[in-house]
């Protein structure tokens, strides 16, 4: 299992957005793994939430209450038996009257998540409707996706959609006015997030949007190779839609902020997808947000601008309030 697929664990466990059977892989995978245990330790820092677990693991009644008590050094990275403890450790009455007995890691972050505010659910598009993807690259206006040539399928070259019945299809690396398309290895896609309509979630600074895409291809030859990458820029109204965004190097001069997953190489499975994750904390002058996502053949395969079967699905942003510790 890769780690973008841990992220996508556990960022969507602490969002309470995993199916029943991804929840039953995400509590495999934290017991079986100590490495994905740092690594939810990482990210439940991030989210407010180590300093919670914690107190509840070491039996505190109310994890919300302000006590000044000093934890156990040993909380600053847990270890595999610190695990294994807190997940079996009965917990204390909590807010509320709330008792919560011994399950699992489900159950217990279960608790723990709603303490820190509600969820803003950004987008979260597999494809089931709405308008057919623009071929005019960067798009300067929200709400559709845009960049090269692609279109929406059904199950195809033994590819199911991950959710529904529909998925995206890279058809090919080239748009309306691409210059040099035919030679160009990579294939986009782009979507504008309006979230001024939100800007009191993250006006302090304290908002961090987590995104996620699940990738798959055919069984292409084991001569080929290809890649997978996703970004989230955050950019000032004019920027954004002003049309700038598609000429030169402007994605990166005149973001106030971006992140990525990191390049992930497809398998040539086609039962499988493959999922990358990340997030992005929000400047508090952010209006829009840009995702790109990408499908590359490496430097050391020829440029080709038609793509015989990569496709995307279940593209997810979500915003959460997370302060700065």
């Amino acid at each position: 299992m890769n780690e973008p697929h841990w992220d996508y664990l556990i960022q969507g466990h602490l969002d309470d957005t995993l199916t029943e059977s991804e929840r039953a892989e995400f509590d495999a995978l934290v017991l079986q793994s100590a490495a994905a245990r740092r690594r939810f330790w990482d990210l439940a820092e991030i989210h407010g939430l180590a300093r919670d677990a914690a107190r509840i693991a070491w039996g505190h009644a109310d994890p919300s209450a302000d006590q000044e008590d000093e934890l156990p050094s040993s909380l600053n990275r847990p270890a595999p038996n610190w695990w294994t403890r807190f997940i079996t450790r009965p917990l204390m009455p909590l807010a509320a009257g709330l008792a919560i007995g011994v399950l699992c890691t489900s159950m217990v972050f279960a608790y723990v998540g709603p303490s820190l505010g509600k969820v803003l659910t950004l987008l979260q598009d597999s494809f089931e409707s709405g308008p057919a993807p623009l071929v005019t690259g960067v798009p300067v206006e929200p709400g559709r996706w845009s960049g090269d040539y692609s279109e929406v399928v059904g199950e195809q070259q033994g590819v199911k959609p991950e959710s529904g019945q529909k998925m995206l299809r890279f058809l090919r690396a080239d748009y309306e006015g691409k210059p040099d398309p035919e030679h160009s290895g990579i294939a986009d896609i782009y979507r504008l997030i309006d979230v001024r309509p939100y800007r009191q979630e993250f006006a302090d600074g304290a908002a961090v949007v987590q995104f996620s895409a699940a990738f798959n291809a055919f069984a292409f030859p084991e001569g080929e190779a290809y890649e997978f990458k996703m970004w989230l820029y955050a950019f000032d109204a004019q920027t954004a839609t002003n049309g700038s965004l598609r000429i030169g190097n402007t994605r990166n001069e005149r973001n106030l902020a971006v992140a990525s997953t990191g390049r992930i190489k497809l398998d040539r499975n086609p039962a499988t997808w493959q999922r990358a994750a990340g997030d992005l904390r929000l400047p508090a002058d952010t209006d829009f947000l840009l995702i790109h996502i990408a499908v590359r053949r490496p430097p050391n395969l020829p440029p080709k601008p038609t793509f015989a079967g990569h496709y995307l699905d279940d593209v997810r942003l979500t915003m959460r309030h997370s302060p700065l510790k």
